[in-house]
């Protein structure tokens, strides 16, 4: 896996130690643990002069053609505080001295226009309308479990009429007809 020259350490000859075994270096001397810190760092919830001085940046500006006085002013400024919006994706609060801007309206739509739940609701009823259908042997039916479907697929593709195949299988008219015509769908 590539040339000679690549593989140095096949080539190199071995060196060995030239100490004899008995001669140890002798280990590092360390100095006593009172010796090495005389003061413990203190935990400040205040800034003093040493804070500030030591979180000044020294190259406050590496960009040449930024006017150093507007710089100075925009630090002295600080931080901007947000203003409320009025966008329901909105996570700002309202400050002190800005008034209220119209009622509080609730970050998600409104039951009737949430079209999530909209959806949900009509599966929900379609199931249950499903459930009454399949506990009730004696009337027509109009939904279809996947056995009763393959079915229905295979005797369409072998040209039965659809009027056969509901009478068969006791289905209203037209379901054979709402799954389209022959080729649209096909059994696996």
């Amino acid at each position: 896996m590539g040339a000679k020259a690549s593989k140095p350490a096949q080539s190199a000859v071995r060196k060995f130690p030239s100490r004899a075994p008995g001669n140890a270096a002798p280990p590092h001397v360390r100095p006593p643990p009172s010796a090495q810190r005389t003061s413990k760092p203190q935990a400040s919830f205040t800034k003093d002069d040493a804070i500030k001085a030591d979180s000044i940046d020294p190259n406050p500006d590496p960009n040449p053609t930024t006017n150093p006085a507007f710089s100075q002013r925009l630090r002295q400024m600080g931080v901007a505080t947000p203003n409320p919006t009025l966008s329901n994706s909105s996570t700002a609060s309202s400050y002190p001295g800005f008034p209220e801007q119209g009622p509080q309206r609730s970050k998600f739509p409104s039951q009737a226009q949430n079209t999530t739940l909209n959806a949900l609701e009509a599966r929900q009823r379609m199931q249950e309308r499903a459930d009454v259908e399949f506990e009730s042997v004696s009337q027509e039916r109009e939904f279809l479990d996947v056995g009763t479907l393959k079915h229905i697929l295979i005797m369409q593709g072998r040209g039965i009429p659809a009027a056969d195949i509901e009478k068969r299988f006791r289905l209203k008219s037209g379901v054979v007809g709402r799954l389209g015509p022959k080729g649209v769908t096909l059994p696996l």
